[in-house]
C-alpha cells in the first residue's frame, strides 16, 4: 500500500517537472496544442508554476526586441567612454574638494563669530566690575605720556577691494617702542567674521607676525597690532586674509 502511494506521488513528482520544463515555451506561444493543453491545466492546480510564468511573461517584450543575425557580434565600448568617465570624476572630484572647503570657510567664520561674541560678553563683565573703580582712580592717577604716533599710508590691494563698498582706513601708523613696533589703524570694509593677519617684512625680506584681528564689516574698526621687530629694521607692513591674499601693504 505504501509502496503504491509513493509510486504515485513519483509519477505525479515527474509529470510536475516535465511540464515545469515547458513554461518558457508555453509563454512564446511555442507549444502544440496537446502540450499547450497540458499546461495549462497544471496551471491550474500548481500555484508555484503560476508564479514562474508570472516571472517569465515580462521577457517576452524583450526578447522580441533582441535580433538574432547580431548575436555573434561582441559589443565594444564607444571610442570616447574612458575620456567621458575620466571627465566625470575629474568633475565629481572638484565638485566635492569645493564643497569641503566652502564648508571648512563656513566653520571658520562660525568659530571667529562665536569667540568674538564671548570676548564681548567677557569684557562687558569686566567693564561692570570695574566701571566705579576706574572712574575714581582715572581723575588722580597720572597720566601716561604721549606716544609719537608714525602716520604711514596703508595701500587697500587684492582681496582688500572686493565685496560691497571695499576697505576704507581713516587713519593708519606706526608707534615705536622699545621692545617692538606696534600698528594702529582705523577703518572698516573688513568681511565680518573674517580673520585677518598683519605682519612686518624686514629689510632681508623676513615676514614677523604682528597679531590678528576679526572683521566687523561696515562697522569702523581700530587696531592696534604689535610685534617683536624693532622700528628700525621694519620696512614693510602687510595684512592678509584668511586665505594669504594682501588686503593692505605700506613700504615704510
Amino acid at each position: 500500500m505504501n509502496d503504491a502511494h509513493e509510486h504515485g506521488q513519483q509519477e505525479q513528482q515527474e509529470r510536475h517537472e516535465r511540464l515545469r520544463e515547458l513554461l518558457g515555451a508555453h509563454v512564446l506561444g511555442h507549444l502544440a496544442a496537446p502540450e499547450a493543453d497540458a499546461v495549462r491545466a497544471h496551471l491550474d492546480g500548481c500555484a508555484g508554476c503560476r508564479a514562474e510564468v508570472a516571472e517569465l511573461e515580462p521577457l517576452v517584450a524583450r526578447l522580441d526586441a533582441v535580433d538574432p543575425t547580431h548575436l555573434d557580434e561582441r559589443p565594444s565600448p564607444a571610442g570616447d567612454l574612458g575620456a567621458r568617465i575620466h571627465s566625470g570624476v575629474a568633475a565629481e572630484r572638484a565638485e566635492r574638494e569645493a564643497r569641503a572647503r566652502e564648508d571648512e570657510r563656513a566653520a571658520a567664520r562660525h568659530r571667529s563669530r562665536r569667540r568674538t561674541t564671548l570676548l564681548a560678553a567677557a569684557a562687558a563683565v569686566v567693564v561692570v566690575a570695574l566701571a566705579s573703580g576706574v572712574a575714581l582712580g582715572r581723575a588722580s592717577a597720572p597720566q601716561p605720556p604721549a606716544v609719537p604716533l608714525e602716520a604711514i599710508s596703508l595701500e587697500v590691494a587684492g582681496s582688500g577691494q572686493q565685496g560691497e563698498g571695499g576697505i576704507e582706513l581713516e587713519s593708519a601708523g606706526l608707534v615705536a617702542h622699545t621692545w617692538g613696533t606696534e600698528l594702529r589703524f582705523v577703518g572698516a570694509g573688513f568681511e565680518e567674521g573674517a580673520v585677518y593677519r598683519a605682519a612686518f617684512r624686514d629689510s632681508g625680506g623676513r615676514l614677523t607676525p604682528a597679531g590678528e584681528f576679526l572683521g566687523t564689516g561696515a562697522a569702523e574698526m581700530s587696531c592696534q597690532l604689535q610685534s617683536a621687530l624693532l622700528r628700525p629694521d621694519v620696512v614693510a607692513v602687510v595684512v592678509t586674509d584668511a586665505d594669504g591674499e594682501t588686503v593692505l601693504s605700506s613700504e615704510v
